[in-house]
C-alpha cells in the first residue's frame, strides 16, 4: 500500500502531524469506473464527519452542498476547465467506496508512529445488528492521545480475547506498554505480550475471582500513598490516590507490581460522595515504572474509554444502522480520526470543538486538515 503525504497546518495552533493519503492501488473500485480520486472521497467523508455528519447518509448532502472553493481544496473532479467548475463525489459513490474499502487504508490515514503506550479498547455498534448477526464489535489499539495504531472487527463467533493477537499482529510492540481492561486479564494474553517483547497493564475485576482476591488481599494498609491527584470539572470534585505494591503473591505471568487506585468523587451540587477502588496488575517493575507513571497510564486508559460517550452522544455512533460490508468499521474509524483531530484544537471538551467547527462547516474542517 503506497501512501502520499499531506501535512496538517494550524487552525489556531500548529498541527504538524502527517496525513498520508492512499494511492489508487488501494481503491476498491474498478479502474474504468473511477471518476473521482480516492483521496478526494476520503477527505470529503472525513471533513463531513468533522463538520457534524453523524451517519453515512449525512456525508452525501454535505458534499452536495459544498461550495466551489471547498471542492477545489478537496481536489474534486474538474468538469469545466474553462470555468474552473468542480463536481463533488455523489452520495452513491461515497457509500460504495466506504462499503468496499479495506479499513486498513483508514488506519494508515491516522496511524500512530513510535507509540510507547497502546490502549486496547473494544466497542459494539448495537444498532448495526441484523436478523442473522449480532452488533458489529470493533477492537482498536490506540495511543493515550487517541491516535489509532490498529483496528479490527471481531467476528461473531470469536471474542475480543482471541482478537488481540490479530489486532497486534502487524505492529512492532517491542518495548511497548499494552493497557487493557479486565476482559483481557488472561494468562494467555500476558504470555503472548511477553513473547512479543511488550509489557502489560491490565485491570482486575471479579471476572477473574482468584486473581482479583489475591490483589485485594495484599497489605494495602501498610503501603504509603505515592501519588495523589485532585481535579474539579463537570460539576464534580475528584481525588485519586495511587498505591503500588510488588506482586510476589500474584499467580499471573510476569506480574511485577499491583496498583490500587482509590477514587473519591463529590458531586458539587448535592454534596454526594462516592468512593471506589480499582486494581491493576503490570509486568513493569518498580525501576521502570514509578507510581506516578502507572497513575498516568491508568488515566490515559480512562480518557480513551470516556470517548465512548462522546462517540455515542456527539457522533451518534451507537444509533448508526450502517451494516453493509466494511462501512460500520470505516465509519467508526472516521469518527475516531475526527475526535483525535478535534482534541488537538485546545478546547475544554471535544463537544465544544465539534460545535465550533460546525459553525463554519465548509471551511474549518479543511483548515484543520491543512488543505490549501
Amino acid at each position: 500500500m503506497r501512501l502520499q503525504s499531506v501535512t496538517f497546518v494550524s487552525v489556531s495552533t500548529a498541527l504538524s502531524t502527517p496525513l498520508p493519503l492512499p494511492s489508487g492501488d488501494c481503491d476498491p473500485r474498478d479502474r474504468r469506473g473511477r471518476r473521482h480520486p480516492l483521496g478526494c472521497i476520503l477527505l470529503t467523508a472525513l471533513c463531513a464527519v468533522v463538520a457534524g455528519a453523524r451517519c453515512l447518509e449525512a456525508i452525501g448532502p454535505w458534499a452536495a452542498n459544498a461550495p466551489q472553493p471547498t471542492l477545489a481544496r478537496l481536489g474534486a473532479r474538474t468538469i469545466s476547465p474553462a470555468l474552473g467548475l468542480r463536481q463533488a463525489p455523489s452520495p452513491a459513490t461515497i457509500r460504495r467506496v466506504l462499503t468496499a474499502l479495506d479499513p486498513a487504508v483508514l488506519v494508515g490515514l491516522a496511524a500512530a508512529e513510535d507509540a510507547a503506550v497502546l490502549i486496547v479498547d473494544g466497542k459494539s455498534l448495537r444498532a448495526a445488528a441484523t436478523a442473522n448477526s449480532g452488533p458489529a464489535h470493533l477492537l482498536a489499539a490506540m495511543t493515550d492521545q487517541g491516535r489509532i495504531a490498529a483496528h479490527v472487527r471481531v467476528g461473531d463467533t470469536t471474542s475480543e480475547i482471541a482478537a488481540v493477537a490479530e489486532l497486534l499482529a502487524n505492529i512492532d510492540i517491542t518495548g511497548c506498554v499494552i493497557s487493557a481492561d479486565a476482559l483481557h486479564a488472561q494468562k494467555a494474553t500476558a504470555e503472548y505480550l511477553a513473547k512479543r517483547g511488550a509489557d502489560y497493564l491490565l485491570t482486575l475485576k471479579a471476572n477473574q475471582p482468584t486473581l482479583f482476591a489475591q490483589a485485594k488481599a495484599l497489605p494495602w494498609a501498610q503501603a504509603p500513598v505515592l501519588e495523589r491527584c485532585r481535579e474539579r470539572a463537570h460539576g464534580r470534585e475528584e481525588v485519586r490516590t495511587a498505591t503500588v505494591l510488588t506482586a510476589p503473591a500474584i499467580a499471573f505471568p510476569n506480574a511485577a507490581q499491583v496498583v490500587r487506585i482509590h477514587r473519591w468523587v463529590r458531586t458539587i451540587a448535592t454534596g454526594r460522595v462516592r468512593r471506589s477502588y480499582a486494581y491493576l496488575v503490570t509486568s513493569l517493575p518498580a525501576n521502570r515504572a514509578t507510581a506516578q507513571r502507572l497513575a498516568h497510564l491508568v488515566r490515559g486508559h480512562w480518557r480513551i474509554e470516556a470517548r465512548h460517550h462522546i462517540r455515542d452522544v456527539s457522533f451518534g455512533e451507537d444509533a448508526s444502522r450502517v451494516r453493509t460490508g466494511a462501512a460500520p468499521q470505516n465509519m467508526a474509524l472516521l469518527r475516531a480520526i475526527a475526535i483525535g483531530l478535534l482534541a488537538g484544537l485546545g478546547f475544554p471538551s471535544i463537544p465544544t470543538a465539534y460545535r465550533w467547527v460546525g459553525y463554519d462547516c465548509f471551511t474549518r474542517p479543511l483548515d484543520l486538515l491543512g488543505l490549501a
